[in-house]
């Protein structure tokens, strides 16, 4: 179930909700006003298994130590 970010047009407020359909209504906690902007948000996520798989499946393709990319050649980092 995705939570949203929205501004609303009205009053200005900031706020999170979640939205079970793309086609339910938001209004503003604050003002009741449907004038409300989804705005755009970061987001993360937790994926399950090994906690160091990735980064020691990263550190094998990645040489000198460049941990930002997966590049084979660090060359093509910079």
């Amino acid at each position: 179930m995705p939570i949203f970010e929205y501004r609303c047009g009205k009053c200005g407020k900031d706020f999170e909700t979640l939205v079970f359909r793309q086609d339910e209504a938001v209004n503003c906690p604050d003002c009741g006003s449907s004038e409300v902007n989804k705005k755009m948000s970061l987001f993360g996520f937790k994926s399950g298994g090994d906690k160091g798989a990735a980064s020691s499946r990263m550190g094998s393709s990645v040489s000198s130590g460049c941990t930002s990319c997966t590049a084979s050649s660090c060359s093509s980092c910079h």
